[in-house]
C-alpha cells in the first residue's frame, strides 16, 4: 500500500492510500456489497457504507502510477478550488469558497473546527475520480468504464483519511489498521503500484481515449506517446 500526504487539502482529505490487487476473485461480492450499503437506510447502513466507503478503480484501464494520481489530484483541486480568502477561514464562517459548504464543528477540546465539503458533479470524491479519468463528463459511462464491475480482476483501492496524527509511529499504526480492514474486504494478490503499467488493457484504453489511429505510427516508443496523451487528457480535463 502506498501513501500519500497533500497537506494543501482539508485534512480530512488530505491523506491518500493506494493499494492494487491483481487476480481478484470477489468483485461480484464487492459489487453486492455497495449495493446493499447504499440502499440500507438508518445506522445499519451507516455501517455498511463506512465498510466499503473506498475508492474502486478498474486497474485495467490504467496506462501508469502518474496515470491514477492526476487524476487524483485534479479530483481534489476541483472538489477544492483555492481562493484568496482561503487561508483565512478561521475568521469569517460565510466566507465565499466557490460553492464549498462550511461546517462549523466542535472537537473533543471545544475548539471550533471548520470543515469544508468537496465540491462534486457525482456522489463523492470516488465517483469524482472515476469521472476525471474519463474523457468525457457523462458520469454513467465514467462508472461503467472505470468502476468496478463484477468481471474486475485487477483493482485499484482508494481510501481518503484525515491527518490527524503526526507522531511517525501512531500514522504507521493507522495505515495497518486501513490496510487489514482492505485486505479483510479483497481477496486478491497486493503488487507494487508500478505494476500498473504491466496490466493496462491497451485495446481497452484506446478505445476509451481514442488512440487507435496512433497504432499506424511506425514508433518504437508508440505506448510511450499513448500515455502522455492518457495522462493529458486527464490533467487538462477540468481546466477552464
Amino acid at each position: 500500500m502506498e501513501t500519500y500526504t497533500l497537506p494543501s487539502f482539508p485534512s480530512e482529505y488530505s491523506t491518500i492510500h493506494i493499494c492494487l490487487f491483481e487476480n481478484v476473485t470477489n468483485s461480484s461480492e464487492i459489487k453486492k456489497r455497495l449495493i446493499e450499503a447504499a440502499t440500507t437506510e438508518g445506522e445499519e447502513g451507516e455501517r455498511l457504507r463506512k465498510e466499503v466507503d473506498y475508492g474502486f478503480i478498474e486497474a485495467d484501464i490504467l496506462v501508469s502510477k502518474e496515470h491514477l494520481l492526476t487524476s487524483i489530484m485534479t479530483t481534489l483541486l476541483y472538489a477544492f478550488p483555492s481562493t484568496s480568502n482561503a487561508n483565512d477561514s478561521s475568521k469569517d464562517l460565510n466566507l465565499n469558497l466557490n460553492k464549498l459548504t462550511i461546517t462549523n464543528e466542535k472537537n473533543n477540546d471545544n475548539v471550533n473546527e471548520i470543515k469544508l465539503k468537496p465540491k462534486t458533479r457525482t456522489h463523492n470524491l470516488h465517483s469524482e475520480i472515476l469521472l476525471s479519468l474519463s474523457p468525457n463528463n457523462n458520469i454513467t459511462d465514467s462508472i461503467k468504464r472505470f468502476g468496478l464491475s463484477e468481471k474486475t480482476k485487477n483493482l485499484i483501492i482508494i481510501k481518503f483519511t484525515n491527518n490527524d496524527f503526526k507522531e511517525l509511529q501512531k500514522q504507521k499504526q493507522k495505515q495497518k489498521i486501513i490496510y487489514e480492514n482492505i485486505q479483510n474486504l479483497v481477496k486478491g494478490n497486493l503488487i507494487n503500484l508500478n505494476e500498473i503499467e504491466k496490466i493496462t488493457n491497451w485495446q481497452k484504453v484506446d478505445k476509451i481515449y481514442k488512440l487507435s489511429e496512433l497504432n499506424s505510427i511506425k514508433s518504437h516508443d508508440l505506448i510511450s506517446k499513448k500515455r502522455s496523451a492518457v495522462i493529458s487528457t486527464v490533467g487538462v480535463k477540468n481546466v477552464i
